[in-house]
Parts: C-alpha cells; structure tokens; sequence
C-alpha cells in the first residue's frame, strides 16, 4: 500500500492559559493589542485555543485588546497591513511561519530580535538569525538584531523599559544616519555600506549621546 503521513497539534487548556498570560503580559508592556491567530474554522484545537485565550484575557488583562484571525488571513495582514498588529499570539507551527514573513517587513533576519520568555525566571534573547556561522568571522553579520534583543531583555525580563527605549533610539539613528549591513543594503540607496563592527561601533556612540533617565536603580 501507499505510504501515509500525518501529525497532531495537541494544546492542553492549562499550555494555551500559560502562554495566553505570557502574551497578556507582553502586550500590556507594548501597545495593549493582542492579536490571537488560530484556524479555529476548521481545527478542533484551535476553537480550544481561542476560548482559553478569550477567557484568560478578558478576566485578567482588561486592559489588552484582544481580537482573532484565522492564520491564513492573518498571513496576508501582515503583508497588506502590518502596523495594525503589536502583539499576536498563536501555537508554534503557526508562529513559527508568521515570524518568518515578518521578518522580511524589516528587509533582513539580522534585523529582528526574538525572545523566548516563561512564567518565572529568565527567558532566552537572541536574534531569529541565529549565530549566522556561514559568515564567521568575515565582519558581515548585521549585529542590530542582538542589540535588539538586548533592548527586549530590558524591556521584558528587567523591567527596564527606559533602558531599553535607548537602545532602540540608537538602532533607529544609525540607519536614519545611513548605515547598512551587507544584508539590508540596496544598490543605489545612497547609504553607507558597513561591516559588523562599524555598525556596534556607530550604535554605541549614538547610546552615548542620548540623555540617560535620571535615575537609574541598579
């Protein structure tokens, strides 16, 4: 006979609660909008997930906007309209396709950050592009992706929001001021072409020249 292949997608009620409140928490630190993004018309899982999330959201985080999308809607969203999404919760197989796409709105992988944070203690901050060892060492590799995800660690696991709105000050100046790594250089765009370590360089001094909060708690 014919070979056949097959998975499952299996969430239990008190996963989707756990990451519902992660992504609860999240989006009350961001813009307060969180987008679930389910199948929920067609798979059974999925009309689970998306009343867990439902319940979890409006009874402990009233102050977070929640709204659904099927995936397949919400991967043209992203492309038609992506500033109408902050936050989006969703299942692995799921996210990690969107996660994917959005980070060609950014132009390169080396652009985007990732964080991967739990109930309690310390989550995990690295860029979605991994340790790129294609390039080691050929002083190519786009670093605002770590710097990025260094201004998350602030931002989400320290509770250091000022801090980390530094940082992402100093990444938005250096490409206003023309900078680009190999990746997200365009032929004829006027900007400077730099390596990994003008691009730190131009960033630390730009984080020097912003002014600090006024108190800093250590």
């Amino acid at each position: 006979g014919q070979r056949v292949g097959y998975n499952n997608m299996i969430y239990s009620e008190s996963e989707i609660d756990r990451i519902a409140r992660v992504a609860g928490d999240v989006a009350s630190k961001r813009g307060g909008k969180l987008c679930s993004v389910d199948k929920a018309n067609v798979l059974d899982v999925s009309q689970l997930w998306r009343d867990v999330v439902t319940d979890v959201i409006t009874k402990d985080f009233s102050d977070v906007e929640l709204s659904h999308m099927y995936v397949d809607n919400a991967a043209m969203q992203l492309i038609r309209w992506p500033k109408q999404f902050d936050t989006i919760v969703c299942g692995n197989i799921f996210g990690d396709i969107l996660s994917d796409e959005a980070s060609m709105l950014v132009g390169s992988l080396g652009m985007l950050p990732s964080a991967s944070i739990g109930e309690s203690g310390p989550g995990v901050f690295e860029p979605c592009h991994g340790s790129a060892p294609d390039i080691a060492g050929e002083d190519k590799a786009n670093p605002l992706a770590m710097i990025l995800s260094a201004a998350m660690m602030l931002q989400y696991d320290l509770d250091r929001p000022e801090e980390a709105k530094i940082l992402e000050q100093a990444v938005e100046a250096a490409l206003d001021a023309g900078f680009r790594t190999p990746d997200i250089k365009q032929e004829g765009d006027g900007c400077k072409l730099v390596g990994c370590t003008e691009m730190g360089d131009a960033v630390a001094k730009l984080i020097a020249e912003i002014d600090l909060p006024a108190k800093v708690e250590v």
